[in-house]
């Protein structure tokens, strides 16, 4: 066995054997394969390709919402190699769109739907071939924003009102119709927990609906606010009031404005905050102002003397200017100041007692302006009896403005002292008689007889014929009451009853008490009543 192997002719004659066997098993498998392919690649079918999702595109989701689909999935027969149709099988690789972008309104219509699929296969049939779209309109509402505080501060300090301090009053909500009307709120939430000074932080808003629940889907915009919450060992809020200064161009008035907070919280001792007026003053320069329109200025809140901070210490004020109109304000009526309770006051002219002014503003703010939002006042303080022409005080809503400062009305003010009336006589007491009694007075029959000085002379209706005085009525410089007619003196009575007057004792030193007669009694004066608003 070893020489057969050794021998190289064996050896040579072997190896070419084994080659020519190789080389008929290699080309025998390659001819086999060769076939069986040709088989596989002219084989064609269909296949029915199921849950295939409709996709819509092409609308305008800033404006429109898609409310629905019907139906949201859909069948497709397709055609192809049975290698093609194996390897997509999977509806993941088909696609049916509606395509939106021709929508112009909202509603519901019926569309075509368009199926893609891959390059090798071939579309037959599509159920259904058609989808029903229902589009909803987008709306947008203006919601106040909620800022509610999560925890609790360090022990010893107090938590003040959450304020938004970049400005922001209102945000705006987008949801369909249908939706918006669910909406509840729009909160913020702040962490406070173990905080010892003022917390400032930039809160993410959101939107719930009336049971609760998040609307998740609902656009906000802004989406968040920069908010700050006061925190301090002694705090007290008080109210944001807006005063001005400067002026606008003379072409403008003031038609709004608007401060992003109401309140502000200031930090001090229990004794500095006690001292605290009733309100904080934020001061707007309206000299800043150059042109129509709204204007964001900041404006910058001083620290009250005594306090340790302010919170905020600056707010946003919105200023809208705006072209004026001009009206002319009748029948505003003309209040007194400064009027003494001694004197009696009354405008002489205008007769009336009223005004007109020529006023600007906007035209939304003339046409809802009345005289009874106007006060117009003539300032009489420390004034004596005489006749003035007196320049009105104007005060106007801060929307308004008179359209010449300069040239303000004037009223004609008379001022004069009081007087009392005379009590009517009465006629059934002509023939009554007696004595009047005051400090020495003479008796006489005839109308109210007796005189008498310091008092005022009554019929006394429980002892008929007498007269006696009033104590509360003042006297004139001649002890003669003012409710006296020449008429009831005692030489009156001497003259209707003839009886005589009686002379004064004189151990009361009462000289002037028979100094009776028509030169010194009062006449009755018409009084008008001063008017008052």
């Amino acid at each position: 066995m070893d020489k057969w192997i050794n021998n190289n002719t064996v050896a040579k004659v072997l190896a070419l054997v084994v080659s020519i066997l190789l080389w008929v098993m290699v080309h025998l498998d390659g001819g086999a394969a060769s076939i069986r392919t040709t088989s596989v690649s002219s084989a064609m079918g269909t296949n029915v390709i199921d849950n295939v999702q409709v996709q819509a595109y092409g609308f305008d989701e800033d404006k429109y919402v898609l409310k629905s689909l019907d139906p949201t999935r859909v069948s497709i027969q397709v055609r192809g190699q049975q290698s093609d149709l194996t390897s997509y099988f999977s509806s993941e690789s088909y696609k049916v769109k509606v395509d939106l972008s021709q929508v112009t309104q909202a509603g519901t219509m019926t569309l075509p739907l368009i199926p893609e699929l891959p390059a090798s296969v071939q579309y037959v049939s599509m159920s259904p071939s058609t989808v029903k779209v229902t589009i909803e309109e987008k709306t947008s509402n203006a919601f106040v924003p909620e800022i509610v505080t999560q925890g609790e501060p360090a022990t010893g300090n107090q938590a003040g009102n959450p304020v938004i301090t970049d400005g922001t009053d209102k945000v705006s909500v987008t949801l369909p119709q249908s939706r918006l009307e669910d909406v509840q709120k729009v909160q913020g939430v702040v962490n406070i927990e173990g905080a010892t000074d003022t917390v400032s932080k930039t809160v993410s808003l959101v939107v719930y609906a009336k049971d609760g629940s998040v609307i998740k889907d609902a656009v906000v915009s802004p989406a968040s606010v920069k908010v700050e919450v006061p925190i301090g060992t002694s705090v007290k809020t008080l109210p944001l009031n807006l005063s001005y200064t400067g002026e606008l161009p003379n072409s403008l008035i003031l038609a709004n404005t608007e401060a992003s907070v109401n309140e502000v919280t200031v930090y001090g001792s229990e004794k500095s905050l006690a001292a605290l007026g009733d309100s904080i003053t934020a001061t707007v320069d309206l000299g800043s102002i150059k042109e129509a329109g709204t204007t964001n200025l900041t404006v910058k809140l001083d620290i009250p003397e005594g306090a340790d901070r302010i919170a905020p210490s600056t707010v946003q004020v919105k200023i809208t200017a705006e072209a004026f109109s001009q009206k002319d304000v009748t029948n505003i009526p003309v209040i007194f100041k400064g009027a003494s309770d001694n004197y009696t006051n009354v405008i002489t002219d205008p007769a009336n007692q009223q005004v007109t002014l020529n006023v600007k503003g906007t035209p939304e703010a003339l046409a809802a302006l009345k005289p009874a939002d106007i006060e117009v006042s003539a300032n009489i303080s420390g004034r004596k009896p005489g006749t003035y022409n007196i320049p009105v005080q104007v005060i106007l809503p801060d929307t308004i403005a008179l359209s010449d400062p300069a040239n303000t009305p004037t009223v004609t003010v008379t001022i004069s002292e009081k007087t009392d009336t005379t009590t009517p006589k009465d006629p059934a007491d002509t023939d009554n008689s007696g004595t009047g009694t005051t400090d020495g007075t003479g008796t006489g029959s005839g109308t109210d007889s007796g005189t008498g000085t310091g008092g005022t002379t009554t019929p006394d209706t429980s002892n008929p014929g007498t007269t006696t005085p009033s104590e509360e009525t003042p006297t004139t410089p001649e002890g003669t009451t003012p409710e006296q007619t020449p008429e009831s003196n005692g030489s009156a009575g001497a003259e209707n009853g003839g009886a005589t007057t009686i002379p004064p004792d004189n151990s009361n030193n009462n000289t002037n008490s028979n100094s009776t007669t028509s030169e010194a009694a009062t006449s009755t004066k018409a009084v008008f009543p001063s008017t008052y608003r």
